[in-house]
């Protein structure tokens, strides 16, 4: 063969050839960033609205449906979801994987710009923002200190926000917690009444005096001068001093209402407790800090770290910067413990290359093709733009057994020759010659499994990519070593002449050939006549279908749970409760989650528990564990114990559940239920949690549907308010203004701006009888509300969903420990086909079962081109159909080990599990390649089927061994779980594989020369 003849007789300069790749790879490798998985892009646009005042209904058909209606004819959308809430409109858009992000953002951005005139007086414009999945928070800092909320936040937003901000990588910071400054101007409802004060007409007076406006230029002479009028407030003496107009004339604002300067309304709320210290504190401000797209998470946390000191040393006295959530240090254990594997996977492998060629040149000529394959594989994964995450190491982690099994195989063929007298030079070429077209056969069958992989769409064919191209630039690594080193090495530093072997290498040289032996005489049974090769071949079916009572034991799910310590709570009190009752709850479930030990601490966030989920009676936990190693129990066992004693705390819905990296904290479960008319939605809502709330391993079941706060209703009366001269607009301005308050203008102080509010005080409003007395002036006087409007007590929306235009209700939950999602969604979809539902009616799912469905058509599509790339592969080499259908007999067999080993470990099918299968299609078939091709060749050599059998088998039972229990100990490290950071998501990977290749190699040396005896006999019929 060219490769391996120029580099026996040019060693130095294919050495040097060599050498440069090893260089560029180390240049790769400390080049290459860290992440904790690869970016994965894909359109996602959200359109948010304010409309102040606004009630989930009137938001939904004055804002959400008018954008839904103009954005659903943009091109390529997945799914459209949209949220009404209390004065704004949320509208998600999903488009399709082929559709450009930016494209999409901006056809969205036109269409919403089209209905700008159609929407509501008083709706802010909508903004409309592409959402990338990849500039996620990535790290969390908590400011404390003895100061109000008030100078707390003002420092936070005033102070670290701009020096967090000028950190590169940085793309924003944001603030939860603290209050906000802000200047209030109070009246009294009876003060407004009996001055006919309309806080309307008062808020454009505060506006129009106070403004600086330039008036422009004029020159005298030889001089410019600029003319600028000053007339902002400069003080909030002057505020104070301004001098209204009433119905008795002007007097001054400050002997008409309370001005203070003081903070805007507290609707949300941070506290942190540090369960290590025993610690708590009240007054915090959260700065949780987003990565740039193109920014590295590892690199920029040491930024971060880097800047601390200095920013705490400008801190004003008393006050503290903690770092309470830091991503990078789980991405960097992560990556550890994968680098560690693939270390303890090449020392493996090498000790088994050590065991069965017994000669530590030997070792050495076959152990060097993993280091250089892999740091040669640096190079190119700098060049295609990849990091080192996960999946990308993973991918590395999983080529060490695979590396070294071409160079296995050559070596052994070459010390065939040698024992058959040829000089080490000869041995090397024609060893390497001989095994070629094997070596080509069984390299090109990964990497052609491992591009289908790679060219797969969707979202997770994005984050395999990395995975599979990694393993294919580290095999074609390996094949260009197995054609240069291993024979340049083995034609330099092998004598010529066998020297005498130790008495432990002669013992095991000894077993081997006992095992060789062995083997030839069951293959001697096997193969003796036609039926015993057919009763292995009946038996080995038999079997596989057996094999099915095991993976009916296996559950399904989307991905395995990464245990990175954190458990999120999420607590809900009844509609109506305010932010101290949320609070003092909130203090009994911290007390029963910091009895354990295994707590760090605990970051308590009052008020909401998402964008979409906002109000006074909600809020969340997130739950900090020691680290792995320092505890006894895992973050689901956590989550599990943490559910047993929160469950008797009365009057709230609490749900607790382990948070992972890889699907944030999402409910795994999530169906919506679709259909035209909320009523009907309820009644069907209701059936369906009656039959679903029984399910074994369902636990935290939700739905979006609360009943709303509470409502006041007005009804204007028409003609009483005509006759008046009043306005539907003037009674709802009058409403809103008195209660939430109207932004007039902003103070200036210090170069930075202030809202002033003007409102009544909390006494005029806080029964519903005052709000029947609040004062509406007009032309014709002041009226009391209730003289205008007739006054209901009602119940309204707390939050309005549509689902693909449809309304629709948000059913959420999560797995027990031990349950597989796949089983519980089984059982959902059993229990609600039993509901009849209406026509226009339907349930549609989402989440992490909508990506578990589409995932295994894809794996399955995926498995189908492998297979069938992989036929015409051997097809086109062995110049063959028939015996390429005999290789691929081997995949079913190792269905078998796969099958078996989930159900032993316990594991379940996810898509690290169906990954793993599809990458066995290309390992599985490369002994099966092995024995054929040595067969082949004796038969060309005019040998029997049964005599060539008999020899070519036998012989290469020693390189399959090796090359078999190399890959299999090199995938030891990740099956065993070893490290604390992401072993449960490569552990899938590790026992697929080894399970599925221990099967098949043991079935592979009898089944295939079985097969082979059985079609060749035919063959020689027919041909007679």
């Amino acid at each position: 063969m060219f490769l391996a003849d120029i580099s026996i007789k040019r060693p130095i300069m294919v050495s040097m050839a060599l050498i440069v790749f090893l260089i560029f790879g180390l240049i790769g490798y400390f080049s290459l960033p860290l992440e904790l998985t690869p970016e994965v892009e894909f359109g996602f646009v959200t359109i948010q609205t304010i409309y102040p005042g606004g009630g989930p209904q009137e938001v939904e058909n004055q804002i959400t449906k008018k954008i839904e209606d103009n954005v659903s004819t943009v091109s390529n959308i997945d799914w459209m979801q949209s949220y009404s809430m209390d004065s704004v409109s949320i509208v998600m858009i999903r488009f399709e994987m082929d559709k450009d992000p930016d494209i999409a953002n901006q056809e969205v951005k036109e269409k919403v710009d089209q209905i700008l005139n159609e929407l509501p007086e008083g709706a802010e414009r909508p903004i409309v923002a592409k959402f990338d999945f990849n500039a996620m928070p990535i790290m969390d800092i908590m400011l404390s200190g003895n100061q109000n909320l008030i100078d707390l936040y003002e420092y936070a937003d005033k102070n670290l926000k701009v020096r967090f901000s000028q950190i590169p990588g940085v793309a924003r910071v944001d603030i939860t917690g603290g209050q906000e400054r802000e200047i209030r101007v109070e009246f009294d409802n009876r003060i407004v009444y009996e001055n006919a004060i309309s806080l309307t007409q008062l808020s454009q007076i505060l506006k129009a005096a106070n403004m600086d406006m330039p008036g422009g230029q004029f020159k005298q002479q030889n001089q410019e001068y600029s003319v600028r009028l000053k007339g902002e407030l400069r003080s909030m003496e002057a505020l104070r001093e301004m001098e209204i107009p009433t119905a008795f004339g002007k007097k001054k604002l400050g002997m008409l209402a309370k001005i203070e300067d003081t903070g805007a309304k507290i609707r949300e709320r941070t506290t942190y407790f540090n369960n290590v210290d025993k610690l708590r504190k009240d007054n915090v401000v959260l700065l949780s800090l987003t990565k740039s797209p193109e920014g590295n998470t590892v690199d920029l946390a040491s930024a971060i770290y880097e800047t601390l000191p200095e920013i705490e040393k400008e801190l004003p006295a008393g006050n503290n910067l903690s770092v309470v959530l830091d991503r990078s240090k789980f991405i960097e254990s992560s990556v550890e413990d994968t680098l560690g594997n693939i270390f303890l996977g090449v020392l493996l492998t090498a000790l088994v290359l050590l065991f069965f060629l017994h000669d530590i040149r030997s070792t050495i000529i076959a152990a060097l093709s993993m280091p250089f394959s892999i740091i040669s594989t640096f190079l190119l994964l700098q060049y295609a733009g990849f990091t080192l995450n996960i999946m990308s190491l993973m991918g590395l982690s999983t080529a060490v057994g695979i590396l070294v099994t071409n160079s296995v195989v050559v070596l052994e063929n070459i010390f065939r020759y040698k024992q058959m007298g040829h000089s080490s030079a000869d041995s090397a070429a024609k060893g390497t010659s001989e095994i070629a077209v094997a070596i080509i056969a069984s390299t090109m069958t990964n990497i052609v499994v491992f591009l289908p992989i790679a060219s797969m769409s969707g979202l997770v064919g994005q984050f395999f990519k990395q995975f599979a191209l990694t393993v294919t630039f580290a095999t074609i690594f390996s094949i260009i070593v197995s054609f240069t080193l291993t024979p340049m090495l083995a034609s330099l530093i092998l004598p010529d002449k066998d020297t005498k072997k130790r008495p432990l290498g002669q013992k095991l040289e000894n077993m081997f050939h006992s095992w060789e032996k062995s083997y030839r005489k069951i293959l001697d049974m096997v193969i003796k006549n036609k039926l015993r090769s057919a009763m292995v071949i009946v038996v080995s079916i038999l079997l596989f279908f057996l094999s099915f009572i095991s993976a009916s034991r296996v559950g399904f799910e989307f991905m395995p749970l990464m245990d990175e310590g954190d458990i999120g709570v999420e607590v809900e009190l009844p509609q109506g409760y305010n932010l101290e009752a949320t609070t003092a709850l909130l203090r009994i479930v911290e007390d029963r989650i910091k009895e354990n030990k295994e707590v760090k601490h605990i970051v308590t966030q009052m008020g909401s528990l998402a964008e979409t989920d906002i109000g006074t009676n909600l809020a969340k936990m997130s739950i900090k564990l020691v680290p792995a190693e320092q505890r006894e129990i895992t973050s689901n066992q956590a989550a599990d114990l943490f559910i047993r004693k929160l469950s008797d705390i009365p009057n709230a819905k609490i749900r607790v559940a382990p948070v992972s990296p890889m699907g944030g904290g999402e409910a795994p479960i999530q169906f919506f239920l679709l259909g035209q008319n909320i009523e009907q939605l309820e009644k069907y809502k209701n059936q369906i949690l009656d039959r679903i709330k029984t399910i074994p391993g369902l636990v935290n079941l939700t739905t979006s549907s609360r009943p709303g706060k509470p409502e006041i209703t007005l009804n204007p009366d028409r003609v009483k308010m005509a006759d008046l001269g009043f306005t539907v607009f003037d009674l709802a301005m009058t409403l809103r203004n008195s209660i939430e308050g109207i932004v007039a203008t902003q103070y200036k102080d210090a170069g930075e701006e202030y809202d002033i509010r003007i409102m009544l005080n909390e006494n005029s409003t806080d029964t519903p009888e005052k709000i029947a007395n609040l004062a509406v002036v007009g032309p014709a006087g002041v009226y009391r509300l209730s003289q205008l409007a007739a006054i209901d007590y009602t119940e309204g929306y707390s939050k309005i969903i549509h689902r693909d235009k449809y309304k629709s209700i948000l059913f959420t939950g999560y797995t027990g420990p031990g349950v597989a999602l796949g089983d519980v969604v089984n059982e959902i979809r059993s229990r609600t086909n039993e509901i009849s539902f209406a026509g226009g009616y339907k349930i549609d799912w989402g989440g992490d079962v909508e990506m578990m469905e589409e995932t295994s058509i894809e794996m399955l599509s995926t498995f189908f081109i492998a297979f069938l790339l992989t036929y015409m592969l051997l097809a086109a080499i062995l110049e063959s159909l028939t015996q390429p259908m005999m290789i691929l007999g081997t995949v079913p067999l190792a269905m078998i080990g796969v099958f078996l080993a989930l159900d032993i470990t316990g594991k379940t099918m996810n898509t690290i599990s169906m990954m793993a299968i599809i990458m066995l299609l290309g390992i599985v078939v490369n002994n099966a390649i092995l024995l054929l091709d040595y067969t082949n060749l004796l038969r060309k050599k005019g040998k029997s089927v049964r005599d060539a059998l008999l020899e070519a088998c036998p012989t290469r039972l020693k390189p399959i061994l090796m090359a078999t229990i190399a890959i299999i100990l090199g995938m030891m490290p990740m099956a065993l779980g070893i490290g604390t950071s992401g072993s449960e998501f490569r552990q899938p990977m590790g026992i697929v594989s080894i399970g599925g290749l221990i099967v098949s190699s043991v079935l592979t040396l009898i089944v295939i020369p079985s097969i082979y005896n059985l079609t060749s006999r035919r063959a020689k019929k027919v041909k007679k």
